[in-house]
């Protein structure tokens, strides 16, 4: 008598299914490092600013174990990768597999700010198409002429001083310091005259004699300093005219009025 087969099929089902439990079993702990691996690989890479390596390494998360979190990476490398097109696609894919999320207000925000992105994006991609107006083209600059130099105008030549200007000047200063001198004393003497004659008339009056004697006094003195004033300032314009060249010409002239005699001196400066 033959044994049914049922029996074995049961067997060899049960065997079968054994071994990939068991299989299952000792497969588990690999994927769960892989997954946790590629994790940690993803993190260190979004830390470093490796936002495409992160990405890469969270989808391989995301293949091995597909939870939410991953999503929610993937979301988050994009949007630094300036990306804001995907970046959008996985926010919303982490809400439809976490509808309960805590951070769902902060996903939701960014969403609407990645949507704003995308706007701007398309706003400026059609502002290009605006053409600006012409340009006006700018008329070349005159060309500067070339400087003129002005030759400055000579210097006067200052005409030196003729020798014994100087000398003559002070002699003419002195004569006339020395004639005012002499017409002091000829006004002192004729002063004196009057008292001394007034002094003798009818009484003698001893006050008016001695004033007399007084500008006689200073009829000599002003008659003896104005003429040596005088004397030297003739000096002085003789021989200043005497430097000045042998065309110059100084001679004295004798001086007659009535009532006085005397000298002039006659040149020029």
């Amino acid at each position: 008598m033959r044994a049914s087969p049922r029996p074995l099929c049961i067997v060899l089902a049960t065997l079968v299914a054994l071994l990939l439990c068991a299989r299952q079993g000792a497969a588990e702990p690999r994927r769960k490092q892989a997954v946790e691996a590629h994790y940690n690989q993803g993190m260190k890479h979004y830390t470093l600013g490796h936002f495409p390596e992160a990405i890469e390494e969270f989808e391989k998360a995301y293949d091995l174990k597909p939870e939410p979190i991953f999503l929610y990476n993937i979301a988050q490398s994009h949007r630094q990768n300036k990306n804001p097109e995907r970046a959008m696609f996985f926010y919303r894919r982490y809400l439809e597999a976490e509808p309960r999320a805590k951070n769902r207000d902060e996903v939701e925000k960014r969403i609407k700010d990645m949507e704003k992105l995308l706007a701007e994006e398309k706003e400026r991609a059609v502002a290009p198409a605006v053409q600006p107006p012409p340009l006006v083209p700018t008329p070349p600059a005159p060309v500067a002429a070339a400087p003129v130099l002005v030759q400055p105008a000579p210097a006067p030549e200052k005409v030196p001083a003729s020798p014994g200007h100087g000398m003559r000047i002070a002699g003419v200063v002195l004569g006339g310091v020395g004639l005012a001198g002499i017409g002091s004393g000829i006004v002192f003497g004729v002063h004196s005259n009057s008292l001394y004659n007034d002094a003798r008339r009818r009484t003698y009056d001893k006050s008016k004699d001695d004033s007399a004697n007084t500008f006689q006094t200073l009829e000599y003195v002003s008659l003896g300093v104005g003429g040596a004033v005088l004397g030297t300032g003739i000096v002085l314009y003789i021989v200043g005219a005497t430097a000045h060249g042998p065309s110059q010409t100084v001679s004295l002239v004798p001086l007659l009025a009535p009532g006085m005699t005397g000298i002039a001196l006659a040149g020029r400066l």
